[in-house]
């Protein structure tokens, strides 16, 4: 195609949106509504997921070792240099642990009596000479969906005794993030179903109103890429137009939304919009874009199978 139609081809394109206006504006609407939708979804899973995030993160497992007071099962008693090297070189290696960070029984009697606080250190007097408490590790997992084999595995570490953890929190903590990604995921395929159809028609509307313009250049030779292309123009054009749309619209919930939700709950800190614009424009243009290219095309490509120079309606 030379640069000239391909120039006249992407007017005819961007002029079609403005002759059927009021049907464009529509499309636009709907189409802002569906990508807006989709943005308080996709905007509400990822805050909730970095919220989810740092719970991870706070939901640790506690590994406590074998030692002379405290033998394990089968007999072993790890000195501290034992302890320390077997969190750094076993535990610290498994599949999915993130972090493995070795506490001394000297620390973890530190933090219990700083914990206990000031005026309560005296009734612990009487430890810090023979200190009941073994060395331990703190560890902290990658997914919390496999919770259970990464605690078993760390069972089977020769040295040590037992393992504490908080696994009715990681079950929670994986339940809501898959409920939450399985919501948005539906409501994005439904929203995109809903474009989808109404792009469909205001292409429809456009054609009909040129059927016979088309039949014309089908009779003298027109292409069917010739023809397909403004259409397909169109429905690109409605698709950008309204991801730029939703885009500031968004930012403005966004902002009077996350102003009241951190004014009314304490500690919650949501992601800045700015990290989220670039990702979320990419998303909307991505969709409009795919909408109005393949539903301007299957309507097209309908109309072109039948014979274009008879004179007939849709």
């Amino acid at each position: 195609m030379k640069m000239r139609s391909f120039r006249y081809l992407i007017g005819e394109g961007i002029k079609n949106v403005w002759a059927n206006r009021l049907m464009s504006l529509a499309s636009i609407g709907v189409l802002v509504a569906c990508m807006l939708i989709t943005g308080v979804a996709v905007t509400l899973t990822v805050n909730i997921d970095e919220s989810l995030g740092d719970l991870e993160q706070q939901n640790v497992v506690m590994v406590y070792f074998g030692d002379e007071q405290n033998p394990t099962d089968s007999g072993a008693k790890l000195t501290d240099d034992e302890a320390k090297a077997l969190t750094k070189d076993k535990i610290a290696k498994l599949d999915n642990v993130a972090k493995a960070e070795f506490i001394s029984r000297e620390d973890g009697l530190d933090g219990l009596l700083s914990d206990m606080g000031d005026e309560n250190n005296a009734l612990f007097d009487f430890v810090s000479e023979d200190n009941p408490l073994p060395n331990a590790a703190r560890v902290q997992f990658k997914d919390l969906s496999q919770f259970d084999k990464t605690v078993k595995a760390i069972e089977k570490v020769e040295g040590v005794k037992n393992v504490r953890h908080q696994r009715e929190l990681a079950e929670k903590i994986v339940g809501i993030r898959k409920t939450v990604n399985a919501g948005s995921i539906g409501i994005v395929a439904l929203l995109l179903v809903i474009a989808f159809v109404i792009v469909c028609n205001t292409i429809r509307i456009t054609m009909y109103n040129r059927k016979l313009e088309i039949s014309i250049m089908k009779a003298v030779g027109a292409t069917d890429r010739f023809i397909r292309f403004p259409f397909m123009v169109e429905g690109i054009t409605l698709g950008i137009l309204a991801s730029a749309f939703t885009t500031g619209l968004l930012y403005a919930i966004y902002r009077v939304a996350i102003t009241y939700i951190e004014q009314t709950m304490t500690g919650f800190v949501a992601i800045p919009f700015r990290d989220l614009v670039l990702p979320l424009f990419a998303l909307f243009a991505l969709i409009g874009v795919t909408v109005g290219l393949f539903g301007s095309s299957i309507v097209i490509s309908k109309y072109l199978r039948k014979e274009g120079s008879e004179f007939r309606a849709l």
